[in-house]
């Protein structure tokens, strides 16, 4: 069956079809390594609704959207429609409000019949909706509750056409590194369809519980897509592991550091005798003002576990660090007002933490663009050529890129060769951390000792 898009004013699609390539531009440039799974979903071909959890307010939206070829509605707090001019600039631009009770005031009616109905329409026309289902963003890597508002769509629209209309549920899973830092990482992984239609009958005998029980099972199937902590105190039990797995340099490539982790972590995220071991040997090292990645680079893991891939090279060296400086402070002087006035922004606006990430994104479209402008202006202005003017530009944009490579190169050194002064100074120590390291690692790679307490 062919795809039957939603019918959108020609305008509309145009003004979508521009935000979308300066998204594009903007998430390009805000992350250093954005990791897509599951493209192979997103093949539609009649009415659906895209749902993920929420861990960077607007960002989220963003990054889901971005792989999706069709024009996308969004179903968005009511609060973001109180002003006049957001109001008027987001009902134009997709967005369908939705009252929370966190955007009801205290006597106010939360009439959410408005947005049930718009939704029931555009996805009997065909049309795409995008849900944040959690809904409210908390920076975090725990997917909480979902709320019921995408059952009660989907099966509200499936009611009104007699079950026939075949919507069908895209679950995406979001995992950031840290959501609010810029050049950080993110993952985006789409799932396979779930169909509210199989649901008729359980619905019809109970509504709220099937109401409940769907919602229960798409939420499960977004955190199966994603680096779920399990509750907020798991947190810290994420972030360790990923930090372990991607400094024993065993030569995963993304896709599958990632596919382990998610895996490791399913069957590991109530481990808690695995939990307080990784938790011991963290506290341990930021007590001796250790790094796992200084120490790993000295100590790499055995043979026994080389099996997965061989270990990829050290490129921790002072010669690095040499041929890379001139285009370090090339870069890093060119670019570092650009960078910081979307970060004096955010400090000065004293926002809640989630929004960093957009007013950051936002305003380096804004500073980006006259830096470059400047930078040809200067060039031309020295050499008195355009063709050198832009052959200048595009250097200082790769040195951008290696001014990056030269700080993190650099941050590996340094903590490497703290790491090589401890072990001189206190090998009995070091022998204990290499253990505790040697130990975590055979859990992980190998599930020996590994039990759950």
């Amino acid at each position: 069956m062919a795809y039957r898009n939603a019918p959108i004013n020609p305008i509309l699609r145009l003004i979508y079809a521009w935000l979308r390539l300066t998204t594009w531009v903007g998430i390009s440039l805000f992350y250093r390594r954005r990791l897509v799974l599951g493209r192979e979903h997103l093949r539609f071909d009649g009415p659906a609704i895209v749902v993920s959890n929420h861990p960077s307010t607007l960002m989220d939206p963003l990054n889901v959207g971005l792989n999706i070829r069709q024009e996308m509605f969004f179903l968005a707090n009511y609060g973001l429609f109180k002003n006049p001019v957001s109001k008027w600039i987001l009902t134009r631009l997709f967005c369908i409000p939705v009252k929370r009770k966190e955007d009801v005031a205290e006597g106010e009616a939360r009439d959410n019949d408005a947005a049930f109905e718009a939704s029931f329409q555009h996805l009997e026309k065909n049309g795409l909706l995008y849900i944040a289902a959690e809904g409210v963003s908390w920076m975090d890597r725990y997917v909480r509750p979902f709320k019921t508002g995408t059952a009660r769509i989907a099966f509200g629209a499936e009611r009104r056409n007699n079950w026939q209309l075949g919507v069908k549920i895209i679950p995406v899973g979001v995992s950031y590194d840290a959501p609010r830092l810029f050049r950080n990482r993110t993952t985006v992984e789409y799932g396979a369809p779930i169909f509210p239609a199989p649901w008729a009958e359980a619905d019809q005998q109970d509504h709220e519980k099937a109401v409940d029980d769907f919602t229960a099972e798409i939420r499960s199937r977004v955190s199966a897509l994603t680096l779920d902590s399990g509750s907020e105190e798991g947190e810290a039990f994420v972030n360790q592991t990923e930090i372990i797995v991607r400094n024993a340099r065993l030569g995963f490539s993304e896709p599958e550091e990632y596919l382990f982790l998610k895996s490791f972590l399913a069957k590991n995220i109530h481990n808690e005798r695995l939990k307080a071991q990784i938790a011991d040997y963290f506290a341990e090292l930021q007590k001796a003002n250790l790094t796992d990645a200084g120490l790993s680079n000295i100590h790499p893991p055995t043979a026994s576990l080389r099996r997965v891939k061989r270990p990829i090279s050290n490129v921790q060296s002072p010669i690095s660090l040499v041929l890379l400086a001139p285009f370090f402070l090339l870069g890093y002087g060119f670019w570092f007002l650009p960078c910081y006035l979307p970060w004096l922004l955010c400090k000065r606006l004293k926002l809640y933490p989630g929004y960093d990430s957009n007013v950051k994104m936002l305003a380096g479209l804004f500073t980006f663009p006259p830096a470059l402008w400047g930078g040809w202006k200067l060039a031309f202005w020295l050499f008195g050529s355009s063709l050198w003017a832009w052959v200048s530009l595009v250097v200082l944009v790769l040195c951008g890129y290696l001014a990056e490579v030269f700080m993190d190169i650099a941050q590996r050194w340094w903590e490497e060769r703290a790491a090589r002064v401890f072990q001189k100074q206190n090998p009995e120590a070091w022998q204990i951390f290499s253990k505790k390291r040697d130990e975590i690692l055979k859990a992980m790679f190998t599930g020996k000792d590994n039990k759950t307490a």
